[in-house]
């Protein structure tokens, strides 16, 4: 039975070569679009979930922020019990690329310091070097598979070779790793003793701030527990009362909110669009429906006759179910490849290397899914052409209750009101894309050129910039330790008069150099910046406008506080700049004179290859032997909203093609209606009428559906875009315009679709339709 029902379905889909092809494309362009949403969701799930033991690895947060406390892994495994491990980090994107020499190839290189555990922790594959020892030494250095054949040309063999690093420290081979997997949030070439780094930037080993904890807690440990257990150990051993989290870590890379400019996901844009996968669905099976509905009429007598010669409803809609499973069939090896062609484009707008490889997760979840929308695709249309009585049948009339006229338009606002709700989306995520780009970041940060400091250019650094500001091209120069996008570090160690014992500030720190407000074009509120002229600049600070807010000083200037336990004196406040995205509020933070980190330069719009030349000749001056690398600012600002540029590219294309699916239904329920009001038509020409009124009078319907969808759709689209806006604390606000324009912009594409319907049933010969009666 179920073989004669495919022959007869293939024959069936055959005899209307148009109606197959429009199903087809419409239901094949959905299933790709939902299965590359698919793709993109189930690799942004996978992120740091292929670690052993990544239900007990967990991240010690304090005060939200990823950095906390030095000394804290250490003393959290000597203190409490149910750490088997615990490693202290100073992350890879705290630092720029560094260059390594071994002989003499030089190779720019991504690194990290750790702890002596972290091998421990995270289950990255060694393939020379035991992960308990490997980091013992102060003096080690593990690098990884890729970096090891770029540097000596084999993983073999090359224990206790020497890695000189920025020319000026050596370091020794203690290990090698097999490269990163791509769905690790961690992403690096090498990594260095954190001790080591301990022993360079003595803050690092401070209560005050330092870098990011991990802890590898026992079998069965509790987290609420474990984190009283960390803030008594906090309290036992500074008398502060610091709020610290263990956060799994596994959850940090889509559940994070911490300030970091790594390209990390959001939860919220993996629900966005599972959601919108889910959208493009529905439509695409509405329009399915009301396209069968559509061709209802021109299979009745077939239905007549088979009704009269035996057939039951069981047998027909098993046909009409076939059918829609065999179409879906066809749609489904049209959506592969679709989506095979389309994935590198895609992939280029996600910024993803995601592949079309039909594992086991997607043959669980996708093919379901492909026979659950065959099956509700083929559902109504089944249901409906095999429920007429043979005789109403085979005279070609077709029984329309209130129940089918309603489930039909039903289906058509429910299509236009989430093609609505798309559109209004794609309007506001622009908006608010546009709003983040042009948004006033309190600084300047076009044109202007980061360069690390390495090898031998940390001895020179001052005569360089000296140097480097006598360049036509270039307006200011000085330097700096934080990166200006995202959380640098950040501590809570500020004491001021009038505070409270129990009260804790954290503040943002900015180690910079001379000329570094010019250089970055910050506005000062009052005071002043920091001067040659005054020797004693080393021992002052500059507040931003929120960190004298959440001090609660009147009159800033001249005060002093004590910043790690010694007296600094306030000489200004800078006007509140952005140093994280606009998802965070401005934060109390503050600058102080710290020589050394990057140098940055302001350098002018005109004849910027000439610039970077100059720069590119002194550069090789002071540090020869050094590649010369940089980057621009504005750059890094934009890597913040990496995310949001790329939801807006893929929500326009979405919506778009679910537009179109919408506009295929509600063309086939145009022709539905035509070819029922045939003879209607027929009459009111002969008494008549117009082709305008025909047209007017065939589309009036279709608008009152779109009417009823946009009064549906416009207020649900204000609700869940006035959610989506939440997650910025700086955001547009929701004008009457945009849903105005959004409105208009269904009607007219409605007006369009359904005009070469409505216009070809007016111009019909009326006595084709009345010579039957």
């Amino acid at each position: 039975m179920f073989r004669t029902n495919l022959k007869i379905a293939w024959r069936n889909l055959l005899k209307d070569k148009q109606f197959t092809v429009i199903n087809v494309l419409g239901l094949s362009a959905g299933l790709a679009c939902a299965l590359l949403i698919f793709l993109w969701v189930n690799d942004e799930m996978r992120y740091d979930k292929s670690f052993a033991n990544q239900d007990r690895l967990y991240q010690l947060l304090e005060n939200n922020s990823e950095s906390s406390s030095g000394p804290l892994s250490k003393i959290v495994k000597e203190q409490i019990q149910g750490v088997e491990f615990a490693a202290g980090v100073a992350p890879v994107e705290w630092f720029p690329p560094y260059t390594l020499f071994a002989g003499s190839k030089s190779i720019k290189a991504r690194g990290q310091y750790v702890g002596a555990d972290y091998f421990q922790i995270f289950s990255f594959k060694l393939i020379e070097g035991n992960k308990s020892a490997v980091l013992q030494d102060k003096g080690s250095i593990v690098i990884s598979d890729e970096l090891a054949n770029k540097l000596f040309g084999t993983t073999e063999n090359i224990i206790g070779k020497p890695v000189r690093f920025d020319q000026d420290t050596t370091f020794h081979v203690s290990g090698v790793f097999e490269k990163v997997p791509v769905h690790s949030s961690q992403q690096f070439d090498f990594v260095l003793s954190f001790e080591y780094f301990q022993l360079k930037k003595p803050w690092a080993a401070t209560w005050d701030k330092g870098p990011r904890n991990y802890v590898l807690v026992s079998e069965g440990t509790r987290i609420d527990n474990f984190n009283k257990s960390i803030a008594d150990v906090i309290t036992r051993n500074t008398g502060d009362s610091i709020t610290v989290s263990a956060v799994k870590f596994s959850d940090l890379y889509l559940y994070g909110n911490n300030g970091d400019v790594t390209n990390k996901g959001r939860i919220e844009y993996v629900r966005l669009f599972s959601i919108l996968a889910i959208f493009i669905l529905v439509i695409a099976c509405i329009n399915f429906m009301n396209l069968s509905t559509a061709k209802a009429a021109r299979r009745l007598k077939e239905i007549g006759i088979k009704k009269v010669v035996g057939a039951t409803r069981r047998h027909l809609i098993l046909q009409f179910l076939s059918e829609s499973l065999l179409l879906t069939g066809c749609a489904t090896v049209f959506a592969v490849v679709i989506a095979y062609f389309l994935l590198p484009a895609f992939n280029q707008v996600t910024g993803k290397q995601i592949h079309l490889n039909f594992d086991t997760t997607i043959i669980i979840y996708f093919i379901p899914v492909i026979v659950c929308t065959g099956l509700l695709a083929g559902s109504y249309p089944a249901l409906y052409l095999s429920k007429f009585n043979p005789l109403t049948v085979l005279k070609g009339k077709i029984s329309t209750s209130f129940a089918e006229v309603l489930s039909r338009k039903g289906l058509v606002v429910f299509q236009f009101t989430l093609s609505t709700i798309l559109i209004v989306a794609v309007m506001i995520i622009y908006r608010q894309i546009q709003f983040i780009q042009n948004t006033d970041a309190g600084y300047k940060k076009d044109n202007v050129l980061r360069l690390p400091v390495e090898g031998s250019m940390k001895d020179k650094e001052n005569a360089f910039i000296a140097e480097l500001k006598n360049i036509p091209g270039v307006s200011n120069a000085s330097t700096a330790y934080h990166k200006l996008v995202g959380r640098g570090y950040g501590h809570g160690g500020m004491r001021w008069s009038g505070m409270e014992d129990d009260r804790k500030v954290f503040f943002e720190a900015f180690e910079v150099n001379y000329d570094f407000i010019e250089t970055m074009g910050m506005k000062m509120k009052e005071g002043r910046s920091f001067s040659r002229e005054f020797s004693g600049d080393t021992a002052t600070i500059i507040l931003n406008e929120k960190a004298v807010e959440a001090m609660g000083l009147k009159d800033p200037v001249g005060q002093t506080i004590t910043r790690f336990r010694t007296n600094v004196q306030v000489i200004g406040v800078v006007k509140d700049f952005h140093f994280e995205s606009l998802h965070e509020p401005i934060k109390p933070a503050y600058l102080f004179l710290w020589p050394g980190g990057t140098i940055i330069a302001s350098i002018r719009q005109a004849n910027q290859r000439e610039t970077i030349a100059a720069i590119e000749q002194l550069y090789a001056r002071y540090n020869p032997g050094s590649p010369f690398t940089f980057n621009f600012l504005d750059e890094a600002y934009q890597k913040q909203y990496d995310s949001e540029l790329r939801v807006s590219a893929l929500s326009k294309y979405f919506a778009g093609l679910a537009i179109i699916i919408s506009c295929l239904g509600l063309f086939g329920l145009a022709a539905f209606t035509a070819q029922k009001r045939r003879k209607e038509i027929g009459v009111r020409k002969v008494i008549g009428a117009s082709v305008a009124d025909i047209t007017a009078m065939l589309s009036r319907d279709f608008l009152r559906l779109i009417i009823i969808s946009l009064a549906i759709a416009l207020p649900v689209s204000w609700w869940i875009m006035s959610s989506w806006l939440q997650n910025y604390a700086y955001r547009i606000s929701l004008s009457p315009g945009i849903f105005v324009i959004a409105g208009i912009a269904v009607i007219v594409i409605t007006l369009f679709t359904i005009s070469f319907q409505s216009i070809k049933a007016a111009m019909a010969n009326p006595v084709k339709s009345l010579r039957t009666e």
